[in-house]
């Protein structure tokens, strides 16, 4: 039996097809593309700049053109072949690195430019990786395509910021970050050039807006849509601000790519022991000490910002995101399923759950980035909005408690 073998629960054995195969190697392509620059890109940013308002700025432009990008994108799916929103994506990727390795420093003169092709490569890439993930994938192998896909997701991020942070280190100017963006070119390059053997798969019809909505008029599915809001108007600036403070204290993308490394290890050991190990009655717990001590990990931050608080904040959120996201998922899922009607309103799902997502990022990173224009001591008022997110991430716990026995 191969490694893309796997045997399902009545004793078969579950071949993924050729066209899964072909997704998942883009996949797995794209995580070490991304895996390497993500990071990066802000850490240039900040350090061409030195100044935290112009990476906020990006991410702000990045994110507010994200959602009509994804909603653009899952219209075009109900009328063309979805490999093509995968293929636009990938297009957009190259040309946003291009532009980063043309314009170099003058990079941070472009910066709306630069976070709208980003934002919308993203949403086209995003949206038609959700949908095809299904379309390429059957109830009989979807568990091990997963598994892989996490697998292969997991290794990436813990291996490409390591690896990125020692390429800057040993070149010198930004010779270093030219190196890794054009690293992330060229995946991104065969990543795009993989998905010109996926199979055609149309279905054409009309994108539902009025049942995508009405979805709303559910209070599960509206109260599942409040998490999702409360988790992304947290994790929207934490996802950047966080990698630019372990820069400005250890001064080293080294050390910067290091951190990474340890907390992202510390991760997979958590999604492992919980996928492995956790029981059914203990997901709930899961849910609720995984918020809490998440925001309390967040709190040490508000307190003080240095390399032994942000140590401790990573390693803390590498423990409980897990613990949190395994059984969040689940519920999620569960409630997605039932409301999709057998997958006629897939795409409208999946649209209807980026918008809340947006609802939260971008009112988030909008703030920091005021705080960071307007604030004359933004290292001031920086520690209320902390607590602030630390807040409005804990309300998911209220949201989510009437639907624990969906767990």
């Amino acid at each position: 039996m191969t490694y893309l073998q796997v045997r399902n629960k009545a004793g078969h054995t579950s071949l993924l097809s050729n066209s899964t195969r072909t997704f998942l190697i883009i996949l797995c392509l794209n995580g070490i593309a991304n895996s390497l620059s993500n990071i990066f890109v802000n850490i240039f940013l900040f350090k061409v700049s030195q100044n935290l308002y112009e990476v906020a700025l990006f991410n702000f432009v990045s994110y507010v053109v994200w959602m009509p990008a994804f909603l653009f994108a899952g219209i075009l799916s109900k009328k063309i072949e979805r490999k093509l929103c995968i293929i636009i994506g990938s297009v957009l990727q190259l040309v946003f690195y291009l532009c980063i390795i043309g314009l170099g420093k003058t990079s941070v003169d472009m910066l709306i430019p630069l976070g709208l092709i980003f934002g919308i490569g993203s949403g086209f890439y995003w949206l038609s990786v959700n949908v095809l993930t299904v379309d390429y994938t059957n109830d009989n192998n979807r568990d091990w395509f997963n598994a892989l896909n996490g697998i292969f997701h997991s290794i990436s991020q813990m291996i490409g910021p390591l690896t990125a942070g020692w390429i800057v280190v040993m070149f010198p100017g930004f010779m270093g970050y030219k190196t890794i963006f054009a690293l992330s070119f060229l995946f991104f390059l065969a990543s795009m050039f993989f998905t010109f053997f996926l199979p055609n798969t149309t279905e054409k019809s009309s994108f539902d807006y009025k049942s995508m909505f009405a979805m709303y008029g559910h209070k599960e599915w509206r109260y599942i849509a409040y998490v999702f809001s409360s988790l992304a108007f947290r994790d929207g600036v934490l996802s950047f601000i966080i990698w630019i403070w372990v820069y400005m204290v250890t001064k080293s993308e080294g050390q910067l790519g290091n951190y990474a490394f340890i907390t992202t290890g510390f991760s997979i050991i958590t999604f492992y022991l919980i996928g492995r190990f956790g029981r059914q009655e203990q997901k709930w717990s899961f849910i609720v000490w995984g918020s809490v001590f998440l925001s309390l990990s967040i709190f040490i931050l508000v307190y003080k910002v240095n390399y032994i608080t942000l140590l401790v904040y990573g390693l803390t959120s590498a423990i409980c995101i897990p613990l949190f996201q395994i059984p969040f998922n689940t519920l999620s899922l569960n409630s997605i399923s039932k409301f999709d009607e057998n997958g006629k309103l897939r795409i409208e799902m999946v649209v209807s759950r980026e918008l809340a997502l947006s609802a939260g990022r971008i009112p988030s990173v909008g703030c920091v980035m005021l705080i960071y224009f307007l604030s004359k001591n933004p290292e001031a008022a920086i520690p209320y909005f902390m607590a602030l997110i630390i807040l409005i991430g804990l309300t998911s716990i209220y949201f989510l408690r009437e639907y624990k026995h969906t767990l």
